[in-house]
């Protein structure tokens, strides 16, 4: 018999677990409730928005030191050729500054790597819009260029000379390290 509380209608609490409860041999064994595994939590690499605007700004400054070290060089080159002091190669500076411009450039494509948005917002703002700009109305482009400030003796003399090749080709060289470049992490796995 159980005890009753002092309202009369419930069983004690300590009575009903002391009574052995009996299975009967067809009854299903009881089972305990399976809680979920926990969801392990996404291993990132940490720099979400960090790695576009590094690859945004790592390409855009190296595709601008490219075109200032080629302005440099090609007009070094230039006006040795015109002044008939060709003599078969090209100073040691100039060999330096078209280098420094041909590593520049590597780099910016390569920062397709850490996003492939840095490349190819250079190659559509720095290569693409230049290049229309040249085809559509060159004299405006060069008398753009006499606007930017003097660096060093007749800044952008050298880039007017090659604008017509070097544009489509950092474009070109840009926008395919974007298509290759990385754009999405990679899925995590356990």
């Amino acid at each position: 018999m159980s005890a009753t509380t002092d309202h009369g209608t419930e069983p004690v609490q300590a009575e009903r677990e002391t009574e052995p409860t009996q299975v009967h041999p067809l009854d299903d064994e009881p089972t305990s409730v399976a809680e979920p595994e926990p969801v392990p939590s996404p291993r990132g690499r940490g720099l979400g928005l960090n790695r576009h605007l590094g690859s945004v700004l790592l390409s855009f400054l190296a595709v601008l030191g490219a075109y200032g070290a080629l302005d440099y060089g090609f007009y070094r080159a230039y006006t040795d050729a015109q002044a008939g002091r060709d003599l078969g190669s090209l100073p040691q500076a100039t060999m330096i500054a078209l280098g420094a411009a041909g590593a520049c450039l590597l780099v910016a494509a390569a920062a397709g790597r850490i996003s492939g948005l840095g490349p190819l917002l250079a190659g559509l703002v720095l290569g693409a819009a230049p290049a229309a700009w040249v085809f559509l109305d060159f004299p405006s482009y060069v008398s753009r260029l006499d606007d930017v400030p003097e660096l060093w003796d007749h800044t952008t003399f050298g880039l007017s000379y090659v604008s017509f090749a070097l544009y489509p080709v950092v474009a070109g060289l840009l926008l395919g390290a974007a298509i290759a470049g990385r754009w999405r992490r990679r899925p995590v796995t356990t």
